[in-house]
């Protein structure tokens, strides 16, 4: 019979100001990516936490909803704050 799960929600990136993007997914926050002045692009996850320096804002933003599905947002066991 096949899968009957509902199709993911794509997530939805808003450029806020130039060189930062939000990333959310049904109403849900997944984090932002950043320009540097290297042009390099940060990507964070939803607690601010950096996922590391990608060549292009499509990398970035692959690792942050990357993270997401894996559940990485939000505070981890252990984190201070």
């Amino acid at each position: 019979m096949g899968d009957q799960s509902p199709p993911a929600v794509r997530p939805l990136w808003a450029s806020v100001a130039d060189g930062f993007y939000v990333g959310s997914r049904d109403g849900s926050f997944l984090g932002y990516i950043d320009r540097q002045a290297d042009g390099l692009w940060r990507a964070f996850d939803a607690a601010s936490r950096s996922l590391g320096d990608h060549a292009d804002h499509h990398g970035a933003m692959a690792a942050v909803t990357a993270e997401a599905d894996a559940g990485g947002t939000g505070t981890r066991a252990g984190d201070v704050g």
